[in-house]
């Protein structure tokens, strides 16, 4: 190995490089809860040391956050080949065209320009500094399109012809991006752009050809010359098991249960056993103040096999004995709940409906709250009661902020995540469904105020997200046989399929066609009212775009055939639909029926009946 040539570098030195992709590192594997778990880490290290009175050369002197290592080999025609290392520098890559364009929509004149770390045009075309595919170029091109809106840029990019799963990927991460950064990094948006350039921090195992190149990733990956801190947990637990006929089972367990973790994600080992900590045994996490010292949430994050070693009495770990239940039957029933909680992200599993919910808004927090008032003895019935109302809890509160224009993003949710965890843990299922009642009324409430919610001062996809629950609702109380779904109405990377929030009323107020009589005083007064979610509705992207800027009566028609949130602005629903008509019937305070002609009145209708339908959807549970 006397050609290997490691240096530590900047992501401002990395990216003065462009690197090729053999063809076995192209793909793009990390999936959003992977980039946002990245960005996450970098923020909160940043946000350790910056003070809002620092000036722009202290962050000179911040804690560097480290990415890793990635094995390159000598430049070929000006490109260096990337052996291993794609999905770290293909997210900072994302990362870095989402804050230039931040920069550039938001105008932050003072920060760093970072379109010569995407890479240069060479004859009119980008040469990005990453060798991506056509469809992926494609994607940067149009996201980072000056002549778009951002919101436009992206729906234009999930309509490219071709793009791979990977490029779906690389989308919703830079979909993710906007919806997790911190308030305060926003605020100074220069500084943490400063801080992503020039101190996070990578290796790079330089080698003189491909082939050694080749050799260092082998020897890295197949041989295991670093011990990784699932490992080192391993050797803390079984070393402590003096039967060899215990040991021997309790190994077989751990490859058996290790293995069906890393089926549902590489990585998912070392998060089960963050989570399954968090959730059981640590009691402190570290405070807002400046210099505050880290709390068993952080170490556990920052490495926890060292903060298992010096904590095993907090998990009653005393004697061999104690290792062999905790191993063999502990973790092994743990493991398997957090299985199923990862199913139930993935994919709609009845009764617990709520964990996917969550896990489309991203709330990265879930399996530890919901392991808390997990033990390892409840039984199949018990710990399934345990997590559905749980995550009903979790959605109430996560909906609540939503309606109220808080931001649900990681720091915010942190604090309030750990502590609700600890609240729950030793509960059984009629203590915790008592406890999950009383605090229903500090939330519920909320529920009250939806109307209040607005197109432009509330996230879009928060909007989005309230509407595709309404809608999924009255599919499944109307007993529709052509439902569409909540799945279905939220993905982002549908093409023209995609759904997308419809104004009922035109962009623009005329006094000719919308007279006073229509309740509108003014143009300011019509605008103010056009964005209330009242006046919102769900389109395919398709149909959104082929109505243009029709006036309201010359869309019904349209209405008509689409999704049942649209189709109960029509007359049609309500004749042709006994199971409609049964239930209106049986609801006479909903406020609903058809609009042939919508009114500032009609918006006021439209949000009492939004509001009723949430309310049934967030009722406490019983």
């Amino acid at each position: 190995m006397a050609y290997v040539n490691p240096s530590t570098q900047s992501i401002k030195t990395c990216f003065q490089s462009h690197y090729s992709l053999p063809y076995f590192q192209r793909e793009y594997k990390w999936n959003s809860k992977h980039f946002v778990e990245l960005l996450n880490d970098i923020q909160n290290t940043f946000l350790l040391s910056f003070d809002p009175s620092h000036g722009r050369r202290d962050v000179s002197n911040y804690s560097p956050y480290f990415l890793g290592s990635i094995i390159t080999s000598t430049a070929i025609n000006a490109k260096k080949p990337l052996i291993d290392g794609q999905q770290r520098i293909t997210s900072i890559f994302i990362i870095l065209a989402y804050l230039e364009r931040f920069r550039i929509d938001h105008k932050i004149s003072d920060a760093l320009d970072l379109s010569t770390f995407l890479g240069n045009f060479n004859y009119g075309e980008m040469n990005y500094a990453v060798e991506f595919s056509s469809t992926r170029r494609s994607i940067f091109d149009k996201y980072l399109d000056k002549s778009q809106t951002t919101e436009d840029a992206i729906k234009s990019a999930d309509e490219i012809p071709g793009i791979d799963d990977g490029d779906k990927k690389i989308l919703e991460a830079l979909r993710a991006t906007d919806e997790v950064l911190d308030d305060i990094v926003r605020n100074a948006m220069a500084y943490f752009i400063d801080y992503i350039i020039e101190r996070v921090l990578l290796i790079d195992i330089s080698v003189d050809n491909e082939s050694e190149a080749h050799r260092v990733f082998v020897t890295m990956n197949d041989r295991g010359l670093r011990l990784g801190p699932i490992d080192l947990l391993k050797g803390q637990i079984l070393s402590k098991i003096t039967s060899p006929e215990d040991s021997y089972s309790c190994h077989t367990v751990w490859v058996d249960t290790i293995n069906k973790l890393r089926n549902i994600d590489p990585e998912e080992d070392s998060l089960f056993f963050r989570s399954l900590f968090r959730a059981k045994w640590a009691d402190t996490i570290r405070g807002k103040s400046k210099g505050d010292a880290p709390g068993d949430f952080d170490q556990i994050g920052d490495a926890y096999h060292r903060w298992f070693e010096e904590n095993t009495g907090t998990l009653g770990l005393n004697n061999s004995d104690d290792y062999v239940r905790f191993t063999r039957d502990d973790i092994k029933r743990f493991a398997e709940i957090y299985q199923f909680i990862k199913r139930a992200e993935d994919n709609i599993i009845n009764g617990f409906e709520c964990i996917y919910y969550n896990s489309a808004r991203r709330y990265g927090f879930q399996s530890m709250v919901l392991l808390a008032s997990i033990e390892a003895h409840d039984n199949t019935t018990e710990w399934n009661k345990k997590i559905a109302l749980t995550a009903r809890l979790i959605d109430i509160i996560l909906t609540s902020r939503t309606i109220e224009g808080k931001d649900n993003n990681y720091d915010n949710l942190r604090d309030i995540s750990f502590n609700l965890a600890k609240a729950l843990r030793g509960k059984n299922s009629s203590d915790l469904l008592a406890y999950i009642q009383s605090e229903w009324g500090k939330f519920f409430p909320v529920i009250a105020r939806l109307g209040q919610m607005r197109y432009e001062k509330v996230g879009r996809s928060d909007i989005l997200y309230i509407l595709a629950r309404i809608s999924s609702y009255l599919e499944q109380e109307f007993n529709l046989t052509n439902k569409v779904g909540f799945p279905v109405y939220w993905q982002r990377d549908r093409g023209s399929k995609t759904f997308d929030i419809e104004h009922l009323l035109r962009k623009n107020f005329d006094d000719t066609a919308l007279p006073q009589s229509h309740g509108f005083a003014d143009a300011k007064d019509y605008n103010d009212a056009r964005n209330l979610i009242g006046a919102l509705a769900l389109l395919p992207r398709s149909r959104n775009r082929s109505l243009q800027d029709k006036p309201y009566r010359e869309k019904l028609s349209a209405y008509a055939t689409e999704n049942i949130l649209v189709q109960t602005l029509c007359d049609n629903l309500y004749q042709s639909n006994p199971n409609v008509a049964g239930y209106v019937s049986q609801h006479p305070d909903l406020k609903l029926g058809s609009i042939t002609d919508f009114s500032k009145e009609d918006i006021v209708r439209r949000t009492e009946f939004y509001t009723y339908i949430a309310e049934l959807i967030w009722k406490q549970p019983t």
